[in-house]
């Protein structure tokens, strides 16, 4: 590594001065670590504007999303240097996925590698519905906290070649990255996964009787049973102040026995009752 290889980021939001850009652009051809890092960041823009159903993000450079890079003015900049690499990604986008096992995917996509959850209601997809301990601040195995957790793009690629709409929502949500999730969930088929999906959105904004109707209306007439939409569903009756029905709410998933989340319901049954009580 040398100077040049902690300018990549400076590069891509052209804030290098013209003589140093000319220098990592000679740089970069001699350089497999900078080339690969271009091309990963090429492809979660190109990724990120699919989700969204854009081209090339526009915002400005200092307003980045999550985790995207904001390229516009850049590939403008240096259209030179991005027409190889760009095509390289897309290509890479689309074969690279169908040479990977679709059960290879990295622990932190789901946040496996954590010992706690931050996100307290729950999804559809079952790789993000494992119980841990729920607490506000992330604290797990790696000690990092929501926000600093890098979603890789790969197994991202990977599930967009499955059409694995749950998995990329999930990734998304359990990264903060809500509005690239609701992107995903527009275009995603109708069905009680996706209902139960958008009650966690709504959840997340504060739309508790939003959630609390999707999920009587669309998902527990036809799954009384779902533990993910009766868990959700608590939370909404929590959050209207609704504390007995919500106490009733986290008893039917108790009831369920399911490792980890039949005790916590019961917890959380037994503090409203005990809330309400005083």
């Amino acid at each position: 590594m040398n100077a040049h290889c902690t300018r990549l980021h400076l590069f891509m939001d052209g804030e290098l001065s013209e003589s140093d850009a000319e220098g990592f652009r000679s740089h970069l051809p001699r350089c497999a670590a900078c080339e690969g890092g271009l091309r990963d960041l090429l492809q979660l823009e190109l990724l990120a504007a699919r989700a969204l159903g854009t081209g090339v993000a526009e915002q400005p450079a200092s307003k980045p999303q999550g985790n995207v890079v904001a390229l516009g003015a850049w590939v403008r900049k240096n259209a030179r240097v991005v027409a190889p690499l760009a095509m390289a990604a897309s290509l890479c986008a689309i074969f690279v996925p169908r040479m990977l096992p679709a059960a290879d995917v990295p622990a932190v996509v789901f946040l496996a590698n954590q010992t706690t959850r931050e996100l307290e209601a729950r999804l559809s997809d079952p790789r993000a519905d494992i119980h841990r301990p729920y607490s506000p601040m992330r604290g797990g195995a790696d000690g990092l906290e929501a926000g600093k957790v890098t979603l890789p793009l790969r197994p991202l690629a990977e599930m967009e070649e499955r059409k694995d709409f749950r998995g990329i929502v999930a990734a998304y949500v359990l990264h903060g990255q809500w509005q690239q999730a609701q992107a995903v969930l527009a275009r995603e088929p109708e069905s009680l996964e996706r209902d139960i999906d958008l009650s966690v959105v709504a959840l997340q904004e504060g739309r508790y009787q939003d959630a609390l109707n999707r999920l009587d209306q669309q998902v527990l007439p036809k799954a009384p049973r779902n533990p993910q939409a009766l868990w959700n569903r608590a939370l909404a009756l929590r959050a209207l102040g609704q504390k007995d029905s919500a106490a009733a709410a986290f008893d039917q998933v108790a009831g369920l026995k399911e490792p980890g989340w039949s005790d916590e319901a019961r917890g959380l049954a037994k503090g409203l009752r005990e809330e309400a009580a005083r």
